[in-house]
């Protein structure tokens, strides 16, 4: 298998494509269904002129789910802030080091850049999406009827 290309603007492709297909229902159980793999690949090479298969596309699923998963557990850690407008994370230095030692892979690019598409990963892998009037900040309680 030759390398392929995951560029900023590749990747922003897939994943409109991805958040596209999440909100028209086409996920099933975490995944899509084979046909519907094979339709995002047809998509990628409109899009991006380059055949990247629908194994390369899946492992590509696996790693930004993976991704936005560390993120939010980063996230989680009380005493970390996020500012979405810049993409920063502000943390004091000993949370970046336990979060170091858990993944060295992703620490210095998100102490770096933050999560790039962290809220529209959110949308394609929280497994439901929110609808009209449904949602609520987390600083509101939930409705109660």
């Amino acid at each position: 298998m030759e390398a392929m290309s995951w560029s900023d603007q590749n990747e922003h492709v897939f994943i409109g494509i991805l958040y596209d297909d999440v909100k028209v229902g086409k996920l099933h159980c975490s995944t899509f269904t084979k046909d519907d793999w094979g339709k995002i690949n047809q998509e990628m090479i409109v899009v991006t002129k380059s055949d990247f298969g629908i194994e390369r596309l899946k492992g590509k699923w696996n790693c930004l789910r993976n991704v936005h998963r560390l993120f939010s557990d980063l996230l989680g850690h009380t005493g970390v802030t996020w500012d979405p407008n810049t993409n920063q994370v502000n943390a004091i230095e000993e949370i970046w080091q336990h979060f170091f030692t858990i993944n060295k892979r992703n620490h210095t690019t998100f102490r770096r850049e933050g999560c790039k598409h962290y809220e529209l990963l959110g949308e394609i892998f929280s497994g439901s999406t929110t609808t009209e009037g449904l949602g609520n900040v987390s600083t509101q309680l939930p409705p109660t009827s």
